[in-house]
């Protein structure tokens, strides 16, 4: 069985990943219910899925070592704490854009609706931050950016990797259309473009995120429970939502054109170079 799950173990976390958040949400997807802000009908279990698969993969390939190894990444920064803080809470230099340009065009926004979370009952703020960061955060990200971000980057290189994993991301997320009433608002157009660039922009934006703290899952968490806070909230509608995942979007643009630029001037340099 380990020599089985080290061989396929990324095929082993996806399965696993999906089989077990798709466990508790096609209930919810049958049943009709409706996951809103605010709401007594909650998702938060599944999605515990990807960090579960995570745990299970990694101690059945590398046995309780390795599971030790995930675990300090996860609250032992990688990199200076500096970093991973400025890297994990830089949704919030959006949201402090998104407010200035609300409250300048008047579009007030009040501060006890960034505590009006989709799936979550009526809480206060902080109970609210730290259940977000627990399973937003570190349920989904201690999967694909601690687990397999890595991985796939070493077997397709650096975007193809990133961007593969914005497709296994996605399609994760296939029962949720269906009863949280954000996804179901946007229908199909909406799903295919707003949600599907959405994706490939956090993929790309948390990708250099990990990269710039050392495969992080502290500063990856923190960064996806920040740029929540700002789109699955009931402040999101609106500006505040609008804003901050425009930003997220022209970060990932411009990190993917240094991308691009990177081999061609390497090449230029190549071609360029008096030959020996």
């Amino acid at each position: 069985m380990r020599a089985l799950v080290r061989r396929h173990s990324l095929a082993v976390f996806v399965v696993l990943a999906y089989a077990i958040s798709w466990a508790d949400w096609i209930p919810l997807a049958l049943s009709g219910a409706l996951v809103t802000p605010g709401g007594p009908i909650t998702h938060f279990p599944g999605l515990l899925g990807p960090a579960l698969a995570a745990f299970i993969v990694t101690f059945l390939a590398e046995g309780a070592s390795g599971v030790t190894r995930l675990l300090r990444s996860m609250v032992v920064p990688t990199r200076p704490l500096w970093r991973c803080l400025a890297y994990g809470l830089s949704p919030m230099a959006f949201l402090a854009l998104a407010a200035t340009v609300a409250l300048v065009t008047g579009a007030t926004v009040p501060a006890r609706a960034f505590a009006v979370y989709s799936g979550l009952p009526p809480l206060p703020l902080p109970l609210v931050l730290l259940l977000v960061l627990l399973f937003n955060g570190y349920g989904e990200e201690t999967g694909w950016r601690g687990f397999a971000l890595g991985k796939l980057q070493d077997r397709f290189g650096p975007v193809s990797g990133t961007l593969v994993l914005a497709l296994i991301w996605a399609g994760w997320h296939t029962p949720a259309f269906f009863f949280v009433e954000g996804y179901r608002s946007l229908g199909a157009a909406g799903l295919l473009g707003g949600f599907g660039l959405g994706i490939c922009a956090g993929s790309i934006v948390l990708a250099r995120v990990a990269s710039r703290t050392g495969g992080s899952v502290l500063a990856v968490s923190l960064w996806h429970a920040a740029y929540n806070l700002t789109s699955a909230t009931a402040a999101s509608r609106g500006v505040i939502g609008a804003i901050t995942t425009t930003c997220v979007m022209i970060w990932a643009a411009v990190l993917l054109v240094q991308e691009w630029r990177r081999p061609l001037e390497r090449s230029r340099v190549a071609v360029g170079a008096p030959a020996p």
